[in-house]
């Protein structure tokens, strides 16, 4: 899938393996740099709804695990 920023260049994400953090700055640069969000593939907002589903699930059950020393949690 791909998104556009305001100087029309293509950037090439694969939605399929990309993870949140990674979507989450991808996203933002993009929205930053200028674009509306109705440029963003409807695919692409899916598989961040899914990813953001998925880390609530993870953070609900106990099961993320505290960042050892000199670590940030986001």
């Amino acid at each position: 899938m791909s998104k556009k920023d305001i100087n029309k260049t293509t950037v090439e994400i694969d939605i399929n393996t990309i993870d949140l953090e990674e979507l989450l700055i991808a996203l933002g640069g993009v929205l930053y740099a200028g674009a509306d969000i109705q440029e963003i593939d409807t695919p692409l907002l899916s598989r961040l709804e899914d990813l953001i589903i998925a880390e609530v699930l993870i953070r609900e059950s106990g099961l993320i695990v505290a960042p050892t020393k000199g670590e940030t949690m986001h």
